[in-house]
């Protein structure tokens, strides 16, 4: 039997259960459950280090975006708050589309 003891998808019971296997899962306090989304966000982003620049490396940035989003509810936050916040920070502050990259601030004193 392998242990996995990680946050896993909804439906991955199911999909489990539908290979024939048995999936041991159990619910996580609201705590825990906080906790686990941030390792597993960790874990994503990882693996998106690990990619190629290709179709797959979209696989692992959409993984990152639902830990996002759960991670924003759990903070009380649904999708339309968390992207009004992202727009206003954006319009403040920019993207990151260009490509700068700050090497050294000088003081002018």
């Amino acid at each position: 039997m392998k242990k996995n003891n990680k946050l896993i998808r909804d439906h991955i019971p199911e999909i489990i259960h539908e290979s024939g296997k048995i999936p041991i899962v159990k619910q996580l306090s609201q705590a825990e459950h906080f906790e686990q989304a941030r390792l597993k966000l960790y874990e994503e982003i990882k693996e998106y280090e690990e990619t190629k620049i290709d179709e797959e490396s979209l696989e692992e940035l959409a993984d990152i975006l639902e830990l996002v989003y759960t991670l924003g509810n759990m903070h009380g936050a649904d999708f339309d708050e968390l992207n009004q916040i992202r727009e206003k920070k954006r319009k403040k502050r920019g993207g990151f589309e260009k490509g700068l990259f700050l090497e050294e601030v000088l003081d002018l004193e």
